[in-house]
């Protein structure tokens, strides 16, 4: 396996693995969570960044940072889509640039969360309206 290969996979790995931990948190139903005593979880590339970062990337002030938005938003709503209970579209039909804007819009309210957690609550919003089944 080339060494560009064994990167994209070590990512794809750390981006589920954040992903994963970020869903059982905004799942819970109790304020008691899956995170350490002090209620943190890790969180891997642009799922760390900022809301007040993500933004930014998405108004073009890093320009190469768009695809890991892009790619970061589109990876976490597939693994929503493997993981979460009967779920074949978290979105429910609706695109992921539809998930972007909803994303952004809280992101743009709550600067200082992190965009893991911004998707967190972006998917814990859909999933009473997640399509369970193809159409």
């Amino acid at each position: 396996m080339a060494q560009t290969d064994r990167t994209q996979a070590g990512v794809h790995f750390l981006l589920i693995t954040a992903w994963v931990a970020a869903v059982a948190v905004a799942l819970m139903p109790s304020p008691a969570t899956a995170k350490s005593v002090e209620g943190r979880f890790v969180a891997f590339g642009p799922g760390n960044w900022s809301c007040a970062d993500a933004v930014a990337v998405a108004e073009g002030n890093h320009p190469g940072s768009q695809g890991k938005l892009d790619g970061f938003i589109a990876g976490y709503l597939t693994a929503s889509n493997v993981i979460l209970k009967n779920t074949y579209d978290i979105q429910a039909g609706e695109s992921v640039s539809s998930a972007r804007t909803a994303v952004l819009a809280f992101c743009a309210e709550h600067p200082g969360v992190n965009l893991a957690n911004a998707l967190a609550v972006h998917t814990q919003r859909q999933y009473p309206d997640r399509q369970s089944v193809p159409r």
